[in-house]
């Protein structure tokens, strides 16, 4: 506990004139701490007690208090060239923590180099997930790791007992390795004479990497990357649509299919190589990783096919080819899945194309990702279930697999409530702020719940009222509303007892 109470002294005292910073140098500061602040989580044993922290409440409260720790950093002097108000720094570490990528601030202007940094490091954490990091530090600092500890890293990770540690050191290594490459042809393709320094090439390619995989859409260019600087860079555009991919994929699921494939590779090698048959490995890919791929690819490929018919001669894709109009919409369609990023300018955009990425936002990511919305596979639930009633069918079936009920009553429950707050999100703002347009007051709160980023200029102009509406909307969005409600409900325990069932009229 004693770098924790170290850490915060520094915090507290620092705008006092108590501690050595910088203005230049003081990232590092900020790096150093959170740092231990995370060793001095991983510490606690704030698992001991499951009748006061169940799992959801444990992951409720995780995001409090990075953002509560992200506000304090923001407050800083080194961390904006201005003043922020406590709201304008709760916006932004709400927004980082909960990858959103919405913004009051011009991260390019408004932020300083530690600022940045600091944005980084919050979507960072943010997007993995901060009880991964608090588990993987435990398991590097503390030195041992209980059975009721890595039950809660199962139980966080969704993965086996025996396989969480390594579940937990497979994802933090994934995600580095991922985003270093991705930094580094990043660096490849953007003209170096964009850039003052090398050392403002190398932070622009790591910052928009690191961003775009955990989907957080922030940019340290002014208007992001609606600018001719880079919405001209087609080969930059498949590039971060690739990273948004994977990162909104799941970790579960990337980690299954790479199995497939390690496993197709090696028993077709030893076949082409030794004569040995193919060994048979029933059920290798999940009915999980099978839902999420394909609804995946069809929500991509549909909504670049939709939105290219639909808009290809509007004003905004006149300057571009025909190469550049298909990668423009391929990256729309990709960013539009909670990444955030835009090479368009929405308020030129025809309302069926808004309708388009309203659903893709709402649709989000997968399980288990970096990404948020109300995820493919409630998406490919609700579907399955809708086509199942039509027929007639009394079970959902998908892949030679029954669906449980208790998948179907979540993805229910998630879709009901999402909406929910979602309309009353949209009610409040257009009462907080009446002299602003419908759709993009509907666009703007879609944005915020499903965590993309994705903006039509209203963000920055919002008051203060409306403001905190979209910080609580941001962070519903990202914890989820079931999690949410969950935390706070007391678990009820089954009943042995079953009442008698009756059918309910409908239409």
């Amino acid at each position: 506990m004693l770098w924790f109470i170290t850490a915060l002294f520094l915090l507290i005292g620092r705008p006092f004139g108590l501690t050595p910073w910088t203005q230049d140098a003081s990232w590092p500061y900020l790096v150093f701490l959170t740092l231990f602040v995370f060793i001095e989580l991983s510490r606690l044993e704030i698992g001991r007690n499951t009748r006061l922290f169940n799992q959801a409440l444990l992951f409720v409260a995780s995001f409090v208090l990075i953002i509560m720790i992200g506000t304090a950093l923001f407050l800083l002097p080194n961390a904006s060239t201005r003043p922020l108000t406590l709201t304008e720094a709760l916006f932004t570490a709400t927004s980082a923590t909960c990858v959103t990528g919405l913004s009051v601030l011009d991260v390019s202007t408004d932020l300083t180099r530690s600022g940045q940094w600091l944005l980084m490091l919050l979507f960072q954490i943010g997007g993995l997930g901060v009880m991964t990091f608090t588990s993987f530090f435990a398991f590097f600092f503390k030195g041992r790791s209980s059975l009721e500890e890595q039950l809660r890293i199962r139980d966080i990770a969704n993965t086996s007992l025996g396989s969480a540690k390594q579940f937990i050191v497979q994802v933090i290594l994934f995600t580095l390795g991922l985003e270093a490459v991705g930094a580094a042809i990043i660096y490849f393709i953007t003209p170096e004479a964009m850039f003052p320094s090398t050392g403002e090439h190398v932070f622009f390619s790591a910052f928009h990497s690191i961003s775009a995989f955990n989907n957080a859409g922030f940019s340290t260019m002014r208007d992001r990357m609606y600018n001719d600087l880079l919405r001209f860079n087609y080969p930059l555009m498949w590039v971060m649509a690739f990273i948004i991919i994977f990162g909104g994929l799941g970790f579960g699921i990337v980690f299954n299919f790479a199995r497939y494939v390690r496993f197709w590779i090696v028993d077709h090698a030893r076949k082409w190589f030794f004569g040995v048959p193919c060994r048979r490995h029933p059920r290798l890919v999940t009915v999980t990783s099978q839902i999420v791929l394909a609804t995946s690819l069809l929500l991509l490929v549909l909504g670049c096919v939709f939105i290219v018919l639909i808009d290809w001669d509007k004003p905004d894709l006149a300057a571009h080819g025909t190469f550049g109009k298909i990668s423009v919409m391929f990256f729309t369609s990709a960013a539009s899945r909670t990444a955030g990023f835009n090479v368009v300018d929405f308020n030129l955009m025809s309302l069926p194309v808004l309708g388009i990425v309203l659903l893709l936002m709402y649709v989000g990511g997968s399980p288990g990702s970096t990404a948020g919305g109300i995820k493919t596979t409630t998406f490919a639930l609700a579907t399955l279930n809708i086509f199942a009633t039509a027929r007639g069918r009394k079970r959902v079936e998908f892949a030679g697999r029954e669906i449980s009920n208790l998948s179907m009553r979540r993805a229910f429950a998630t879709i009901v409530l999402s909406l929910i707050f979602i309309g009353l999100s949209v009610t409040v703002i257009s009462s907080l702020e009446p002299e602003l347009p419908m759709i993009k007051v509907i666009f703007e709160c879609f944005s915020a719940f499903a965590t993309v980023g994705q903006s039509m200029g209203i963000t920055a102009a919002l008051g203060e009222p409306a403001r905190v509406v979209m910080i609580a909307v941001m962070f519903i969005g990202r914890v989820s509303a079931l999690t949410l409600l969950v935390s706070v409900l007391r678990q009820v325990q089954s009943s042995n007892y079953r009442y008698p069932k009756e059918d309910i009229l409908i239409n």
